[in-house]
């Protein structure tokens, strides 16, 4: 038997996988932070990135969705693809397109070279993602896999809280990064795949479905095709008007993806994504539960980093530091929300992670200019409980309906409504906040290119008042 043609369920069997389980958990959880971390911490270099390449409000928008629309639409097939070929190939040949992607990334002059790279990036991604999730249940015995669990999706939650405050750092500049060159937010991809790629080398074993079923390429495009439609709709409809036929145009082509994936899925014989799964309560809810804990997480993300540094006048650094309470919280709370909710219910544990959202989501909704931080930090902490409440059991819930030897599959599911909820928030959210501006701004009286600049966006109105430069011309010491 081939290395690569071991059963999965016996892996943890094995006394050497066994001993390094706990390690592996670690790798792993690195290579799902960095490319969580990707969706989130480009949103402190978005103020930069406008100012440095001219970009515009649906130019930053699509700076960070086009990474998410490709990491989401391509999720079930990579994650078929691991299951098939073999899930460690899949980690390392994503963690290679990733890094690639970044380097292209960090010397790119164009807001459209910006994109095309984070769609490249999008592409590793989404072979990383469903590969970890399907290791870690592989290596992991069944006693102690619902912690295991626990503490990835913590990692996976607390990546894009994380993330502001790596690339914050990074553009405060250091020894190798200059200061406020927003090129190092992709740099330091490169140099932490490489290192991940050393250690999965070398520790991680191999995995792959014995069964061999075909792959579906009919199903994968309709699902990328169907999303990315979808999010285009989203993100363009303030600029063109949701009305216009060009967006209307594009939501029957999401319509009609979508609703034909479904249709084929369900009439194909070794589908990509067994229908059948949705029937199942537990794994249909706790998909659910898993969307929109991220659509609102990922959404707040997006607008949070430029209220702290265009309202509030924050470094990048300090508006990275600034969500540290929330990435915390979801650290400690992720590995007890398994033990908790092995006594009390799955069900009942979403619930209350949810009312803990609401509630954080109310505090916020009260912020003023100028509010005390320790009134965002209250806000933060109860968001952090949330989704640290929330997110073990739906991931639990997911994985456990599915079969050993689909864990890939299930895994990508449970990563697509993740980064679909993601991008949803990030589109859904930056739309609402885009047609408020602009509706709402006054620019009376204002130079010709100073109103164009200022009707745009907020990060344009911010350049003409000259508060957007306020970082640059800071001391080090002094923007923070």
């Amino acid at each position: 038997m081939a290395a690569d043609d071991l059963p999965t369920r016996e892996l943890y069997e094995d006394p050497v996988i066994y001993q390094r389980r706990w390690f592996l958990l670690g790798v792993l959880c690195l290579s799902l932070v960095i490319v969580v971390m990707s969706v989130s911490g480009l949103n402190v270099a978005l103020p930069e990135i406008q100012r440095s390449l001219d970009a515009s409000a649906t130019d930053l928008q699509w700076i960070v969705d086009s990474y998410a629309i490709v990491f989401a639409g391509l999720l079930l097939t990579a994650g078929a693809i691991g299951d098939r070929f073999g899930r460690r190939r899949a980690l390392l040949g994503g963690l290679a397109v990733f890094g690639l992607g970044s380097g292209l990334g960090a010397f790119t002059d164009t807001a459209s070279g910006v994109i095309a790279a984070r769609v490249v990036m999008g592409i590793g991604a989404a072979f990383v993602m469903p590969a970890t999730l399907s290791l870690l249940i592989a290596v992991f015995p069944p006693q102690e896999r619902g912690r295991a669990i626990a503490i990835w999706a913590g990692f996976a939650g607390a990546g894009g809280a994380i993330g502001p405050l790596v690339v914050g750092f990074l553009l405060t500049g250091w020894w190798v990064f200059p200061a406020y060159w927003w090129g190092s937010a992709f740099l330091v991809n490169v140099v932490t795949a490489v290192l991940v790629i050393i250690a999965v080398l070398r520790f991680a074993p191999r995995s792959r479905d014995d069964a061999e079923h075909p792959l579906d390429p009919v199903g994968a495009g309709l699902s990328l095709v169907g999303l990315a439609a979808l999010l285009y709709v989203i993100i363009e409809g303030p600029n063109k008007g949701w009305l216009g036929g060009h967006v209307v145009g594009f939501f029957v082509i999401a319509a009609i993806a979508l609703g034909g994936f479904v249709l084929w899925e369900k009439r194909r014989a070794n589908p990509m994504l067994p229908m059948e799964f949705f029937a199942n309560r537990t794994f249909s809810i706790g998909s659910g539960v898993v969307t929109f804990g991220f659509l609102v997480m990922f959404g707040f993300f997006f607008l949070v980093t430029q209220y702290y540094q265009l309202v509030r006048g924050y470094s990048p650094l300090r508006a990275g530091a600034a969500n540290l309470p929330m990435a915390a919280t979801m650290v400690m709370v992720a590995p007890r929300s398994a033990l908790i909710g092995e006594r009390i219910g799955v069900f009942k544990m979403m619930a209350a992670g949810f009312s803990a959202m609401t509630a954080g989501l109310l505090v916020l909704a009260t912020l003023e200019p100028h509010s005390s931080y320790l009134h965002i930090v209250g806000g933060l902490v109860l968001l952090g409980a949330g989704m640290g409440t929330t997110a073990p059991p739906a991931t639990g819930a997911i994985m456990s309906a599915v079969p050993m030897h689909k864990a890939g599959v299930g895994s990508a599911v449970n990563d697509t409504t993740r980064e679909v909820g993601g991008a949803l928030g990030i589109a859904v959210l930056g739309s609402i906040a885009t047609s408020v501006y602009r509706s709402s701004i006054s620019v009376g009286g204002l130079p010709e290119a100073a109103a164009a600049h200022a009707s745009e966006s907020v990060g344009g109105s911010d350049d003409w008042s000259g508060v957007g430069r306020r970082g640059r011309r800071c001391a080090r010491h002094e923007c923070w």
